[in-house]
């Protein structure tokens, strides 16, 4: 990757990061709740921020709050783009396609590369809430199942 590729890159993710803390403040207000995806029913889904990537064509980035119950379970999906996740509370036992298990609690954080399956259970006693930033194709599905 080129410096200037890399300039970019870090330039369009320091961008999502501003977009993000501007939703998390308008979220507080306005109190905003999405519809979770089929598959994800006892989960809920706060958007945050959604909207094109500045300079990067056919791009859009994607900001969430999950709020997942005790013992429930992320179905294994995958995104045609980027995600990274940071779990806000709870304690959640992650999974990510050719990665092993591995136990996040409020405070951890990852990336999850595209096209890669992931998922997991919250093991926690109270619910897990989760931010998670996705750069994703436009003319493609946002969410799609593990099948």
């Amino acid at each position: 990757m080129s410096a200037r590729s890399r300039t970019r890159t870090l330039s369009a993710f320091a961008a999502s990061l501003v977009l993000v803390a501007v939703g998390l403040m308008c979220a507080q207000y306005a109190g905003a709740q999405g519809d979770a995806p089929s598959g994800f029913s006892s989960n809920k889904v706060i958007p945050l921020v959604r909207a094109d990537l500045t300079g990067v064509p056919n791009r859009q980035v994607i900001a969430n709050i999950y709020e997942v119950p005790a013992g429930a379970m992320v179905p294994r999906h995958f995104h045609h783009g980027d995600e990274f996740h940071f779990v806000l509370a709870g304690e959640w036992a992650a999974e990510v396609e050719g990665r092993p298990m591995h136990l996040m609690k409020a405070g951890d954080s990852q990336y999850v590369p595209r096209e890669l399956w992931h998922g997991g259970r919250v093991v926690s006693s109270g619910p897990m809430r989760l931010l998670g930033i996705m750069i994703v194709e436009k003319d493609k599905p946002i969410i799609e199942m593990k099948k």
